[in-house]
């Protein structure tokens, strides 16, 4: 009797723990849709954006993590969309973030929600012209009608820096113009603007649709230019495309270049940020499969230039690595 009683209780137990497991296992886990800005239709950020969210949704796919890439001003937009709350994720030039950061340049004040995750890619500073205009430096292209730049994109930022360092004021001694790089590369070919500011990937898709109907003039940035920026923003290098990535490009152009990172909101929580930045970089091949400027995508120098403050679960996810997380 004692020995029937004992089988029926342990089997009572054994039918407990599995009703108790049985509903742990339905709990399901909450879907995230989350959106992460862009840029302009026509730039880099827009096209490997969209490559980017589609990468990591296949890896998360489990998890119910979904990124939406939207389309954005860029840089200056999306990190005040973030700041704001408005925005989860988005891609930002290095020094237009740690300016997001500090409150300075095109921010009023500082956005303290805006964290990051890790480098993209290297971001180009490349100016082209109409090869009609002579143009051969920054220099040459006073007077001249010029895209500088989508609307909150750190293109804008960026080509008031290298103008006023070349003793110019980009509101008088220049047409300056706000079009998207898409916008800019047709203008360009109808001859309604004279040359234009670009911070892509090389090579661009947007210059090179422009050379299939005009000859271009490569502008290169000089020493005593990027002397004079790198005295504020040490962050800004020497870059050099060589001869020949763009039709008709004889000569190497001597250009500048900086980071192009992911940023996020800092109240995201810590494990939604490590799952996205472990798929991120674990998405490499998959993102170059769809653009170019995906097989940039590396861990090796993930935080360079990174001078913000590091979400916490991406430091998690880069410390896994055997990666120094600085103390941003």
């Amino acid at each position: 009797m004692k020995k029937a009683l004992s089988i029926i209780l342990a089997c009572i137990m054994v039918m407990t723990l599995v009703a108790c497991g049985s509903g742990s296992g339905n709990t399901e886990v909450k879907a995230q849709d989350l959106v992460m800005g862009t840029g302009s239709s026509g730039g880099t950020y827009f096209a490997l954006g969209g490559a980017m969210a589609n990468a990591i949704n296949n890896k998360l796919a489990d998890k119910k993590i979904s990124i939406t890439a939207q389309a954005s001003g860029a840089s200056v937009e999306n990190c005040n969309l973030i700041q704001a709350g408005e925005m989860d994720l988005g891609m930002a030039m290095n020094n237009v973030a740690a300016n997001a950061v500090a409150g300075t340049g095109a921010f009023s004040s500082p956005c303290d929600n805006v964290y990051a995750i890790g480098v993209v890619y290297n971001e180009v500073y490349q100016i082209v012209a109409n090869a009609k205009t002579g143009a051969k430096t920054v220099e040459d292209l006073k007077g001249l009608k010029i895209a500088v730049g989508p609307a909150g994109s750190g293109t804008v930022g960026l080509s008031e820096r290298v103008f006023a360092a070349a003793g110019m004021d980009i509101n008088k001694d220049i047409q300056p113009q706000s079009d998207s790089f898409g916008d800019a590369a047709t203008k360009m070919q109808d001859g309604h603007i004279d040359a234009a500011c670009n911070v892509l990937a090389v090579p661009a898709s947007s210059i090179i649709e422009m050379t299939t109907s005009m000859d271009l003039a490569y502008i290169n940035i000089s020493d005593e230019i990027l002397a004079t920026i790198q005295k504020e923003a040490p962050y800004f290098t020497r870059k050099i495309i060589p001869a020949g990535t763009y039709p008709g490009q004889t000569e190497d152009i001597y250009t500048i270049t900086c980071k192009a990172a992911l940023y996020c909101r800092k109240d995201l929580d810590e494990e939604t940020v490590y799952q996205i930045t472990k798929a991120f970089y674990e998405s490499g091949d998959e993102i170059a499969a769809a653009h170019a400027t995906g097989k940039e995508v590396q861990l090796e120098g993930c935080l360079d230039g990174i001078t913000t403050p590091i979400h916490p679960g991406a430091a998690k996810y880069f410390k896994e690595k055997g990666i120094d997380v600085p103390n941003n």
